[in-house]
This record gives structure tokens, sequence and C-alpha cells, in this order.
């Protein structure tokens, strides 16, 4: 049970001995009219030891600077004959900066705050029992690797070639074994930086052997290599923020996409995913990678939470005990911390006056004592008076008062409503009856007489890195409410631990006594995921217990996915991992919860097959089917299991090989109209094929309106047992129509070939723009279509449509791009062969004030026509862009269907590329490369999406250079919006040349363009 900070608070803890001038009456910087405050004790404390050193010129100290505008403060700091040493996107900046220079840059217009540099990781402990347990011993390879399942993972062949991973921790390369980890990492795979230098780091940049922590990072790194034995390990030790971010760029500049950082750090935030170190996670999954971190192990005596009344009085000190079966009297103002010596605290906070103004936040102080006696034998009651302990020297860190015991950064002054962060404490006694030589320590919290409680009382939390906590005194939640781990991005996964050794159990269901839980303070479930702790470690000569040990098993979970192609890194993978868990506490609290987060992490089987390759012809249904609808009650359809509403980044799995409507083999892909229904968010909606495409790589439908039902067509390819997944990234409900499928294992067909148009021809506007012939029923007058009403698309046979291609036999059903616009409403359209009678299902939704389209594959129906019903007053447009062919069509190649892995082909949001411009035309590949798509095809089947337009209108996809008077996609300002589609393609000039596609927005905008499958060309002759 180890209870060492490392690295910078290692050096700090030797700090607290150091002589330095009295603070009480050294030379502090003091806030001018206009001038920003410096109340931070920690840098006060710097500041005077510099000052004190004599030294010639103007002496430097290290800052960080909390900014929302990092480049203005830099370009102040440089101005002012500072030095900017790094920086965090939208956080904060550091900085060496002359001390006469520290008054005007606190007050500089962007600086929100001025403080001395916070460690941004400690090697966490296992604490919190009162007696030591035994380590286990076992086998070299822990037990994690069977019980995940990522042994039969790695006997199918995944072993995490391929993957980079990155571990921030810190190490002794003396223990490393290579026979277990493989070689140490070379001066390319590790990177340090430590500033101010506290040792960590050898010349240039590598990483020096930390002989206090150092088998913790080792350790972690073994752990990886027995989950994903072919990943590539990069390592990294920092001591800053700041220089956290350096390390986060190292990693993505050398393709790193997972990383596992087993560390803790002090409250940098209120507990909500703000703060600097929240904001490295955002800039590490905006970069591209998947954050796996260890929870914490704080669930038992190392965190508590007390209500502080609103009539607590000016200088009067907060009581700890508020109502608990505490041994003791019930006014209890004096905190006891046993430890093995020094302890750290992560700090006090009150979160609640985070985001208020100075004036109004709680001003407290923070007094610290030791006993002048042996209190063993009233341990954990004594409730002393003040002629019976002494004053703790803080001077070192900023301590002043009585002893230089009281830590008070002035939150009147502009200070976060947070004290004694990152603060260490060396008592010099040795009265602990829970460690050997350790020591006991007092803590009261005075609330300063500048100001007032407030309105409501104030939660204030106390939260240690290492020792215990008064007995009894102790909260399990919201103990995981910690920077990184309590982010609320998708890329970050908090991982909490479970154990097999029940010493270390806290519930029959394996969660460790010690593995912090949730909630957040704005109420979020934390951890995200569990994962196994506990089992054997070649490195510590036993068991690793720990959420230490957890983390890297849930990275090397993620990396054996990866491996396999099946998490976009970042938010994808993230999500993945949270579904790809097990419910082990469901019998007590269904689905996720504050102990276990989603589930304990858990394999599936691993994929058995690669998406068949040989081409399908398409069989359409004669109505849609609708085959899911998660919505419960008189809606839902499907299994009872998969009832929503979903919460955000969930994903489900849905099988459409149903033996009834679909085969239950010989089937390569299906065609479905999906809607997205009561959304949580925005954001978008992702169906691809179970086990065989990346959770979060591309999109099928994107969610601009919070709620709003938004469909889209797509050709999803069948995954692993007959499942298609669908990634609910914007949560709430999903609908899932069936349209048709495709039946592999053809050569050539007469029926169910897909032959696109040279140029999509519009059929009928309701508006009559253009020409376009207009339903039977309107007699020649445009006008909207009723709500209600159902009008018939000229039929094949004897259309009036000008120079129509489509032939008046041999087609089986048409390819349509049906557009909704002009209604004052919203409603829905549907698309269905002429005829039909009981349909209940929607193509198109749409709302006020915007168009909105989708492909349709619908069947001909009587006298070879199609029909479209509207239940709201609106203007239809319907664009023919191609046919699918009967059984007296001539038997061919030409058109059938071959489904590939679902990739993104081309984006213009991409770093190296740019938005349209209006009316711009280019020319886009959509095979060849990457694609997946082999070159010589005859047209691609494709999900577009437009995003980030400067006005309201529309995008054209074409072959060839003439644009067509159609569009395929009709899209609003500042929205995203997608429309599945069948595109005919241009021929290159030899068949090894890539196929092309032409591409125009009349309003400038960003293109992304999915790609799901090809088309087959028409055999040479």
């Amino acid at each position: 049970m180890r209870k060492l900070r490392a690295g910078l608070v290692i050096a700090m803890a030797s700090a607290c001995v150091v002589s330095a001038p009295n603070m009480a009456t050294a030379s502090r910087p003091t806030a001018d009219p206009g001038v920003g405050q410096v109340t931070d004790p920690k840098l006060l404390a710097e500041i005077t030891q510099a000052q004190s050193r004599r030294v010639e010129g103007d002496p430097q100290v290290t800052v960080e600077l909390l900014t929302s505008d990092p480049a203005t403060v830099a370009a102040e700091v440089t101005a002012l004959g500072g030095t900017v040493t790094g920086a965090v996107p939208g956080a904060l900046v550091q900085a060496d900066v002359p001390i006469s220079q520290i008054q005007a840059i606190a007050g500089a217009r962007s600086v929100q705050h001025v403080q001395a540099p916070r460690s941004a990781g400690y090697v966490p402990t296992v604490g919190g029992r009162r007696t030591e347990a035994v380590l286990g011993t076992g086998p070299t390879a822990g037990s994690e690797v069977t019980s995940t399942n990522a042994d039969v993972w790695q006997m199918a062949g995944y072993l995490g070639a391929g993957v980079k991973i990155g571990i921030i921790d810190y190490f002794d390369f003396t223990l490393w074994d290579t026979a277990e980890n493989g070689p140490i990492p070379d001066g390319a795979h590790q990177f340090c930086q430590d500033t101010p230098a506290y040792g960590l780091c050898n010349a240039p940049n590598s990483i020096a052997d930390e002989p206090f922590v150092g088998d913790h990072g080792v350790a972690v790194a073994e752990i990886i290599k027995d989950m994903a034995p072919s990943a590539e390990i990069y390592l990294a030790t920092i001591a800053t923020t700041a220089d956290l971010q350096a390390a986060i760029d190292y990693f993505a500049t050398n393709g790193v996409t997972i990383i596992n950082r087993s560390l803790g750090a002090a409250y940098d935030g209120p507990g909500d995913g703000t703060g600097p170190l929240a904001a490295v996670v955002n800039s590490t999954v905006g970069k591209g990678m998947t954050w796996f971190n260890s929870a914490g192990n704080d669930a038992q005596d190392e965190y508590m939470k007390r209500s502080v009344p609103t009539n607590l009085g000016a200088n009067a000190y907060v009581n700890f005990n508020d109502g608990r079966p505490a041994v003791g009297p019930t006014a209890d103002t004096w905190l006891r911390i046993d430890a093995p010596g020094c302890f750290t605290l992560d700090g006090i906070r009150w979160s609640n006056d985070w985001n208020l103004p100075a004036n109004q936040r709680t001003d407290y102080s923070v007094e610290f004592w030791q006993p002048t006696f042996d209190v063993t034998v009233n341990a954990d009651s004594f409730n002393p008076t003040t002629g019976q302990v002494a004053a703790i020297d803080l001077s070192a860190d900023g301590g002043t008062g009585t002893g230089h015991n009281i830590i008070d950064a002035s939150q009147a002054g502009g200070a976060n409503p947070l004290e004694a962060a990152d603060l260490t404490v060396c008592p010099s006694n040795t009265y602990s009856q829970y460690f050997a030589s350790g020591s006991v320590s007092y803590i009261r919290i005075k609330r300063n007489a500048t100001t007032t409680v407030g309105a409501t009382p104030d939660q204030l939390e106390i939260a240690l890195s290492d020792g215990f906590l008064e007995l009894y005194y102790y909260d399990i939640n919201g103990s995981a409410a910690k920077p990184v781990v309590d982010s609320k991005n998708v890329g970050l996964v908090a991982v909490g631990a479970v154990e097999s050794d029940i010493n270390y159990q806290s519930d029959p269901y394996g969660i460790a006594y010690y593995s912090s839980q949730g909630p957040t303070t704005d109420g979020r479930i934390k951890p995200d995921v569990t994962a196994p702790a506990g089992f054997a470690s070649a490195t510590l000569a036993g068991a690793f217990h720990g959420t230490s040990a957890a983390s890297p098993t849930a990275a090397g979970f993620a990396a054996l996915l990866a491996g396999a192609g099946l998490g976009q890194p970042g938010g994808g993978m993230g999500a993945l991992v949270r579904h790809f868990t097990s419910d082990v506490n469901a019998a007590v609290a269904p689905g996720p919860d504050n102990a276990y987060g989603a589930g304990v992490i858990l394999f599936p089987g691993p994929p058995s097959a690669a998406i068949p390759a040989t081409p399908g012809k398409y069989v359409p249904l004669d109505t849609p089917a609708r085959i899911l609808d998660t919505r419960a009650g008189a809606n839902h359809i499907g299994p009872v299991e998969l009832t929503g509403p979903y919460n955000t980044q969930s994903i489900i799995e849905a099988n459409v090989l149903d033996g009834t409507l679909v085969p239950t083999s010989g089937v390569s892909a299906v065609a479905i109209n999906l809607t997205s229904v009561d959304s949580k968010s925005i954001g978008f909606v992702q169906a691809y094929p179970y086990l065989r495409a990346a959770t979060g790589a591309t999109s099928t439908l994107n969610v601009s309106t919070v709620a709003a039902a938004r469909p889209n067509f797509a050709i999803v390819p069948v995954g692993v047992d007959g499942n298609i997944s669908i990634y609910m990234q914007a949560g709430g409900n999903v609908v899932v129509d069936l349209l048709g499928y495709f039946a592999d294992g053809q050569t050539t067909t007469a029926e169910g070939r897909f032959v696109p148009l040279a140029e999509p021809e519009r059929w009928m506007d309701t508006r009559g723009i253009g020409g376009a012939p207009l339903p039977a029923v309107f007699s020649g007058t445009p006008r909207q279509v009723a709500a209600g009403e159902t009008v018939d698309i000229p039929v094949l046979a004897g259309t009036a449509v000008p120079d129509i291609t489509v032939p008046s036999t041999t087609v089986q059903a048409l390819v349509v791009n049906v557009t909704a616009t002009g209604s004052l409403l919203s409603g829905f359209l549907r698309v269905i062969p002429k005829g039909t009678v009981g349909a209940t299902h929607a193509n198109v939704n749409f709302s006020y004030g915007s168009s909105a389209a989708n492909t349709v594959i619908v069947p001909i129906g009587t006298n070879q026509g199609i029909s479209i019903f509207t239940n709201r007053n609106a203007d239809i447009v319907v664009d023919v862009v191609g046919y699918i062919t009967s059984t007296d069509a001539t038997v061919d190649q030409a058109g059938l269907f071959v489904p590939t892995t679902p990739t993104r082909v081309y984006n213009t949001i991409a770093p190296t590329s740019n938005p349209f411009a209006a009316n711009e035309v280019r020319s886009i590949e959509v095979s060849g490369g990457a694609t997946g798509v082999p070159t010589g095809v005859g047209g691609v089947s494709a999900n577009l999406a437009v995003t980030g337009a400067s006005a309201n209108g529309f995008l054209k996809v074409f072959p060839g250079l003439t644009q067509p008077a159609t569009s395929s996609l009709n899209y609003a300002t500042a929205k995203t919006v997608a429309n599945g589609a069948l595109l005919s393609v241009n021929q290159g000039a030899t068949p090894a040349d890539p196929n092309t596609v032409s591409a125009t927005m009349n309003r400038s905008g960003h293109l992304i363009i999915d790609i799901n499958g090809y088309f087959l060309e028409a055999a040479p002759i």
C-alpha cells in the first residue's frame, strides 16, 4: 500500500522544510486600482523565496495564467519580458515571468487568475483500510486477460497490431523486464518535460528513472502488453498541466490513438468537467485520441463532503460532525488526518460558488495543527483545544498566521472557491496508530469575516491523495469528481475497479472498496466503466490493486478493438468501450450507476468473417416494414430489451435477418430508412455492420435540432450474426423501416440491378418550376399538396416527362430523391407503390422554414406508378436518379451491389482541406486508394452531408461536366444535413484510374462523403 506522490510533488514535500522569510512581514505584490490581485499562497511563497535569494537583476518565477484566450495572454507575457514555456488551448499559459511584472500580468484583461504551476499527475494509492492487506501472487500474465475475454480475441489473431498507445506515468527502467514488456522504448518513443525542472528528465527530454514510484508506470505498461501484445508503446513523464499538453502534442505527432494515465490530480475546477486538465482532455480527443484514466482510489477514507449552514458566524469554524455515528462530541471542528508521514491534499473546495462573482463567494481559510502528545488512546474522536496542539509550518507553501499554518487564497480577492489544492503537509510527530512512524494532523476550516456563506449552504469537499480521514467521516458519493475523471468528453473513459480478491470488495458483485464513485457535481455518472484489478504483476512481484491497474486493462481492451478496425479514435472508441460491458449489478440497479458506470468491460465473440465481397441483387419489399422502433409504449417494435430512450453516445444492435422478411443467410446488405426521434442533443446517428466497421468513423443521419424527427435512407452492410449496429451519438430513440435487401452470391442477373441515370430527371415539382409536370389532379395549376392528400407521379408508360430515359418496361422499382419544401408546419411524406393501402412508415420528415429531402427505393405499383402522401400542406419535388431492373431486363452484371466497410472518402472539415465556395465545382475521387472501392465501377452507394453552410441552399453531386436541373440535398444555414444517395460516377481514362463524381454547392459550406458499397459496371464485350 504505497503512499508516495510522484515527481513534482515529491520535490514539494521536501520543500516543506526549506527555511523562508516570515510571510507575515515579507514583501508581497499588492493590488492597485484596475490591476489584478495575486492571491495564490504557493505563488506568494515562491515570490518571497526568490526575493530572499538576493540575485542580481529581476528574479523570475514560473506561473500558470488561467485564461480562455492563451494567444492574447502569451503576447502580453512576452511584451512584459516573460517567456512562455507552455499552454493549454482555451485554459492556461505557463510562463517564466519577472517578479516585477507579475502584478501587471495578473491584471491583464485576458487573465482570469495567476498561480504557481500545479502538478498534473501523481500516483494514487490504495488507501482506506485500517490494516494492510496481504498481496497475492500468481502467474506472470494477469487474470485480466481471461476475465475480459481478451484471450479469445488474441487466439483469433487480434493482438493490437498497428495500434500506438501512449502511457503518461513515472518509470524506473531498472525494473523493466523485457520478457514481460518487450524492449525498453527507445528515445523516439519517450517524452519528458518538467517545468520547472524537478529531476524527472534526462537530457534531451528522455525519462529519468524515478526510484520512488517508477515501478507504477512499468507495471502499467506490463498490463497493456498483456492485453495487446503487438501494440506499440510510447511513454511520457510530465510535471505541470502545460507539460501534459506538450506530451499530448508529442503523442499526436507520432500517431498515438490511445492514451492511458493512471494518475490522480489536485482539484482545478468545480467537478463538472471544466478546468485546465479538462481542456487538455478536449484537446486530446480533438486530435483523434481516446484517453483512459483511473477513476481514483478515494471511495474510502480519502474524501468527504459537508454542508455548511448559512448561519455559520464570522470567524467561526466548520463542524465536521454532521450527525454521523462518530465517537465524540457533536460539535467537532477538528478533522483528524492520519498519514504515513507527509500527506498531500487534492484540495478543499465549495463548487457551488465557482461561477459566482468574487464578492459573492464565501471566503474560507484553512488551519493545520498537530498534537503535542501521543493521541493513540483517543485516536478517532480526539477534539483538542488549542493548548494541546502546535502549528504546522507551511511557510514554504504560502502559510501565514501562527507558525505559518494558515492557507488563505482570498476568495474575496478573486481566487476560486478552492483552498489547499496540491498542498503537501509535513507534520513532525509519529503518533499515528495506522502507520508505522506515521503522523497525526488536524485541519480546521474557518469562514473569514469578509463574506457570508450565502443564500444556500456551501457544499464543502475535502479530498486527500494519501492518508486517512477521521474515522466514520468519509463519503463515497462524489469521490470521483476529480480533474480528468470528471470530463464530459466521450473520448475520456474514467475506469473504476472490480476485484476478485474478496478482501478488496465492497459488494458481492466485485466493486472495489477503494474505487472512486460519482456523481460529478453536475450530476453525471462516473466512472464510465469498470475493469478488473488486483491481478498478478511481475513488476510488483505481487498483485496490482487499484484503479491504476483497471485503467490500462481498459486501454489494452481498446487496443484490440482498434486493431480490429472497430472504433474511430476519440469519441467513437470511447462509446464502443462503454458499449462492450456487462451490467453485473443489474439485479440491484439495472443500467449505468455511480459504482460500475456502464458495467465491467467484456469482449463479445471476435469478428468471425469479413463483409461478403460477392455481388448481390436488390430484392425490394412490396411495402416498407417497420422492424425497430425503440420508443416505449404503443409505438415500440422489436425486442423489449431495445426500449429507449437512450442516453447520448449509446450503441444498440438490431438483427435484420429475421427469416421472414429477409432470409437468415445469403444477404450482404439491407436498404433501410433510419429515423432519429426525441434526440437528447444535436449530433448524428450511425448505422453500420456489427463488428465489421468502426464506431464513429462515418455517419448516416445528422440531428441539427434537438428532439426533431430526422430520417435518412441508407444501405447498410450486414454484420456478424445478421446484426447491424446503431450508434446514437445524439441519444433518444430510433426507428428502422426496411425497404429491401441485397441477395449476395450473384454473378449476373436480370432483376435487382441498379441502373443509374446519366443525368437525374425531375419528374414532378408542385411549384411549377422548370417545366416539370404536375400531378393530374392539379389540372395544370401549381399548388401545394394538401394535408392528407395523396398524389400520383406520372406513370412510366406514356409519361409527360420530356426526354425520359427510364424504360417503360424492365423496371421493378424507382430510385428517387424526394424533397418537401414550403411547409408552414412540421410533417412527413410517405412514398409508396401506387395503389398501396395500410402503409405506416415515413420517408421524409420536414419542418417549417427549411427543405428536407431523402432518397427512396420505391417499387412500381398499379399502372407502373408511385404515389406520395403528405400529412401537412407542402410542395413536393421528385427527382429520379435511377431504377432497379425487373425480371424482364437483360441478364448482366452491371448494377449488382458489392458492400464495403463504410468509409469516409471526402471531408472538407479535415485540417488540410477547405470548404466549398458558392457555386464552386469540384471533382472528387470515390474509388481507389483508401476508399475501399476498386476502380472501374458503375456507381457508388454514399451518404452525403453538408455542414457549416453560409445560407440555405442545395448540393448537386453528378457525373460528367453538365450540371443537372435536379439536386442531391437541401441544407439550411449552420445546420448539418445528410442524405443517402446512389450515385452514377465518371469513368477514368483507363480502368485503373479512379472513378469520380462532380459536386457543387450554391452556398459556401463543408461537404462530407461516406461510401458503403459500389455497383458493378457492365462487363466488357
